[in-house]
């Protein structure tokens, strides 16, 4: 997913002491519509702030905030949503580490990252996916029951001949 990469130096992130933030381009939001089957992705922002835990273990917290556009899944109409989602991860130096942490903090989100570098772009994107409407409606609309119109069905062929032979 290297479309909305956005490579923070960790070390650095941590000295700054402060919030940080962007936001994906209109190239880059058009290839999220495509990858997420969005009608419209008309914002998407990233905020965060890192901060040295101790012994190579960086907390990262942060939010996305997004307006998306769906399909409803009654009337295929535009759906637009507004996405606002915190996060907090906690950044690993290596694959042992993170799974020794996951043990002692089951609760935890963490990921690993190299050489103090971790990519936040592809982060935000995960938690993107995680934050769309599965079902999207427009208000008023209800999934329950769906009304089509009935229509008359021409007579079979098939009956017409069956009517036939039944007269010979």
């Amino acid at each position: 997913m290297n479309y909305f990469s956005h490579i923070i130096d960790l070390e650095e992130a941590d000295e700054r002491g402060r919030p940080t933030s962007f936001s994906a381009s209109k190239e880059q939001c058009e290839q999220i519509m495509e990858v997420f089957d969005l009608l419209d992705l008309k914002s998407f922002t990233v905020q965060s702030q890192v901060q040295l835990l101790g012994d190579g273990i960086y907390e990262l917290n942060g939010s996305l905030n997004a307006v998306v556009v769906q399909s409803s899944i009654v009337s295929y109409e535009p759906v637009t949503t507004s996405i606002s989602e915190p996060f907090t991860v906690k950044l690993m130096p290596s694959e042992k580490r993170m799974a020794d942490y996951e043990t002692t903090h089951p609760d935890d989100d963490c990921d690993v990252y190299d050489d103090q570098e971790y990519d936040l772009g592809n982060l935000a994107l995960e938690y993107l996916s995680l934050s769309l409407p599965t079902h999207p409606k427009l208000a008023g609309e209800s999934g329950d029951h769906i009304e089509f119109e009935e229509n008359e069905k021409a007579p079979s062929p098939f009956t017409a001949l069956s009517d036939l032979k039944k007269e010979d």
